[in-house]
């Protein structure tokens, strides 16, 4: 049995840590590369596995010697809204003998990281005189996609549609910026 872990990282020292998404951008661009390269790129990253309510999902990146797994729980709380639905933890392995290094809380990584992969794809698939931006959505990631949009792109004016059904609203936050146009669909 290995060690305790060195180090247990939790979510406000993450933010702390990754207080810009774009800040990720530079490595993740690099990783989407390597995994886009098939095996010569060095990336194993399995499809996920999920178990009822957790889902695994392991990867190695042999250019940058990483070994992580992240787990995550989803769980509908209709009763208990204070709870996330989905929560995630990252454990980070030492590739040359399997002990564990560390304990992430794996949720800031996990929306940060979403929304500046999306800002990559986005640098080359916008149009160069875009100047809406428009989330469909709302919660965490699409708080996470306006911050790391608006840190990389300048844009005159966000839009956020919010997807209602009947009585039901499926995403219930609300930027509080400005400008921003709140486009509500019924179905």
């Amino acid at each position: 049995m290995s060690a305790a872990p060195q180090v247990f990282l939790g979510s406000e020292v993450v933010e702390k840590h990754l207080h810009c998404a774009s800040l990720l951008s530079p490595s993740l661009e690099a990783a989407l590369a390597n995994f886009s390269s098939g095996a010569e790129g060095g990336v194993v990253q399995p499809l996920r596995t999920w178990c009822r309510f957790l889902g695994v999902m392991p990867a190695y990146n042999s250019k940058d010697d990483a070994l992580t797994t992240k787990l995550v729980t989803f769980y509908e709380h209709k009763k208990d809204s204070s709870v996330p639905s989905h929560q995630a933890t990252i454990l980070l392995f030492d590739p040359r003998n399997g002990s564990l290094k560390a304990i992430m809380d794996g949720s800031v990584i996990t929306a940060k990281r979403t929304a500046a992969v999306s800002a990559i794809a986005t640098k080359f698939l916008m149009p160069a005189d875009s100047e809406v931006l428009c989330i469909l959505g709302a919660g965490v990631q699409a708080y996470s996609h306006y911050e790391v949009f608006t840190e990389q792109f300048l844009f005159k004016e966000v839009s956020q549609g919010l997807h209602l059904k009947g009585e039901d609203l499926f995403f219930s936050i609300i930027f509080s910026v400005t400008p921003i146009t709140n486009n509500v669909y019924n179905n």
